[in-house]
């Protein structure tokens, strides 16, 4: 049975009259007076098991209010379970969630799903195929004065005005998760929920209409949380990265912190290309075979061993002879993307393992090509463990930090 238009739908139901769906008193959103809108969303010791195979293992995430999470892993980590707990489909076993210090799910408490003011945004858009546009977008709202022109002002937001008439079959994918996101910003909800919502969408395409879901989401004032499998998107779209692994969040930062600052080496091959370079500490300065580099963190022990963290983009490759100061190496495979290339390397000394640079600007290397290769910029390391120390003294300077 087609459940009647105003009633519940996936991406929530707006508050009954004097009063929000959580039992706090209105206020408009984003305002001071709104504790909702003070605190964000956040997660507790989430657990969660499907028979005797746990998925969640004790998730703590927060989410500062009006920012847009992207919650990042790989098939099978937990994070469409995460959402599911969010928007009240699922329960945890054990954990709470609460939104502005409300407490929506814990031993005690359950908000259902409907009353929760959260729009989802699933992957396929989930449209009503006998509903036009403007029927899909008004569908939780009641029936009163103005609801059209509320109508034409969402699908205005998200880019569809003089749309409203056609049925889904007459849309392209980007259109109607276009619509699926008007729809949840219909009900006006605190927290919008995307389950990897541009999965299917052609790859030209993808950008685009996950940049307009973000300054639509961003003018409705609502926080966001995005779960994808895709490092770029979460990377592009994201002020917030939580990484889910092994049902916990490994690290959650902002994009730039987590690929210049993994918590460690699985988690910066996850994020991207990843060279990983044994080295030796002297204070803020590290000894490789690349030679001597900068390091990110500040100073660290002297004579410590380190695992050095170079982005391929930050190995600057010239062709040699008269390729400037570095080390040699030769190219092994390079392959051409358009706008940039990926060039695997090899040092002419064998002294690290086989090393990948990202080149720009039209730059040609065959297999074989004899090339200088330098690492730019501040460099980011873990420490290692060592049998032993048996590292010499670091020359004059380097414990001042300066590159030798």
């Amino acid at each position: 049975m087609t459940p009647e238009p105003g009633g519940p739908v996936a991406a929530g139901r707006t508050a009954p009259p004097g009063g929000s769906a959580l039992g706090v008193p209105p206020a408009p959103p984003g305002s001071r007076a709104d504790p909702i809108a003070a605190e964000g969303l956040t997660t507790s010791d989430l657990h969660k098991a499907f028979g005797d195979h746990p998925v969640l293992r004790g998730v703590d995430l927060t989410v500062p209010d009006g920012a847009f999470a992207a919650v990042l892993g790989a098939s099978g980590s937990g994070k469409t379970t995460l959402l599911r707990i969010l928007a009240g489909f699922e329960r945890p076993d054990r954990g709470a969630v609460a939104i502005g210090g409300v407490t929506l799910d814990d031993d005690h408490h359950h908000v259902r799903a409907e009353r929760r003011r959260i729009g989802y945004v699933p992957q396929e858009g989930s449209l009503f195929p006998h509903l036009t546009v403007e029927g899909n977008v008004g569908f939780g709202l009641r029936v009163r004065e103005g609801r059209e022109a509320e109508i034409a002002e969402l699908l205005e937001r998200v880019g569809l005005s003089g749309l409203g008439h056609r049925y889904p079959h007459q849309l392209s994918g980007g259109q109607q998760q276009r619509v699926a996101l008007a729809r949840a910003l219909a009900v006006k909800p605190r927290i919008v929920l995307l389950d990897e919502p541009f999965a299917s969408l052609d790859t030209g395409l993808r950008a685009t209409v996950r940049a307009d879901v973000r300054a639509a989401v961003q003018r409705s004032g609502a926080t966001a949380v995005l779960v994808t499998h895709d490092q770029d998107e979460a990377l592009s779209i994201a002020d917030l990265v939580a990484v889910i692994r092994d049902g916990v969040v490994a690290q959650a930062a902002s994009p730039r912190d987590l690929y210049e600052s993994p918590v460690d080496p699985d988690l910066a091959r996850f994020v991207g290309e990843a060279n990983l370079i044994e080295g030796t500490s002297y204070g803020s300065t590290a000894e490789t075979a690349l030679g001597w580099l900068e390091l990110r963190d500040g100073r660290r022990p002297a004579r410590q061993p380190v695992t050095v963290l170079v982005r391929p983009e930050q190995l600057r490759v010239t062709p040699s002879p008269g390729g400037g100061p570095g080390v040699g190496a030769r190219v092994v495979e390079a392959g051409f993307h358009g706008h940039d290339a990926l060039v695997h390397l090899v040092t002419e000394d064998a002294a690290s393992a086989p090393m990948i640079a990202r080149v720009v600007g039209g730059m040609r290397l065959e297999t074989g090509a004899r090339v200088t290769i330098k690492v730019v910029g501040p460099v980011h390391c873990w420490p290692r463990p060592s049998a032993g120390d048996t590292s010499p003294d670091p020359p004059a300077g380097a414990q001042e930090g300066e590159p030798t």
